[in-house]
């Protein structure tokens, strides 16, 4: 098929979202892999978090995913949100920003507040209650579950020192600051924390503190 298409000058773009490390996906892959060595107007676009992104381009016969160019996406534009909550739900632009500043610029809780004032508009108690279920139940258990007893431990220790103190979270944990680098760098690429600050370490997941706190007082994690 592609071979004919090639004949008739057309091309094919597969996109794929939201990509895991799943033998599908690995297979696809390593056929690519094939294509485009053959010159075969084939492309690809796959979008994912960074672990899986990196986990699958680790895999041995899958390095040439590391050749591949990559866009890093940021944050979202407090501003840019501050905005468009201005603009639907008429409020002040200091209104507008504070609402976006509940965000941190995460594109889930973006949608999620949003949706919550929506609903309740005239209620701050309620749709912040809403606004935190939502993203409990849709995202943080879904991260939690993944993490390591150690992940959990560090994250923990980053919720019991809101400045984010490097040296505060290691005395608190009893750790050796080497210790914590390689959680650091695994934490980051996850998502779940900032590290562009030197010596600092704090969450980029809006009301994540809140959740950890919790989960480690049931959980007895300390």
């Amino acid at each position: 098929m592609l071979k004919s298409l090639k004949k008739q000058r057309k091309r094919v773009l597969v996109t794929i979202d939201e990509v895991t490390n799943n033998p599908q996906i690995r297979t696809f892959c390593s056929s690519f892999q094939i294509f485009i060595g053959q010159e075969l107007p084939v492309f690809l676009l796959m979008t994912g978090l960074y672990e899986n992104i990196y986990s699958l381009q680790n895999e041995k016969n899958l390095t040439f995913l590391y050749r591949a160019p990559k866009i890093t996406m940021d944050p979202l534009s407090i501003s840019m949100i501050a905005a468009r909550y201005e603009s639907v739900f008429s409020v002040s632009r200091e209104e507008g920003l504070k609402m976006a500043n509940l965000t941190k610029g995460y594109p889930f809780a973006f949608q999620a507040l949003g949706y919550s004032v929506w609903c309740s508009p005239d209620d701050e108690n309620h749709y912040m209650n809403d606004y935190r279920q939502i993203l409990e139940e849709f995202v943080y258990e879904k991260i939690w579950s993944g993490l390591s007893a150690k992940d959990k431990r560090i994250v923990g220790g980053i919720a019991h020192c809101p400045d984010g103190k490097i040296s505060k979270i290691v005395a608190y944990l009893k750790l050796k600051k080497d210790e914590i680098n390689q959680y650091r760098r695994r934490l980051i690429r996850k998502g779940i924390v900032n590290g562009d600050e030197y010596g600092y370490l704090t969450f980029a997941l809006p009301l994540f503190d809140i959740f950890v706190l919790d989960k480690t007082a049931m959980q007895n994690e300390f």
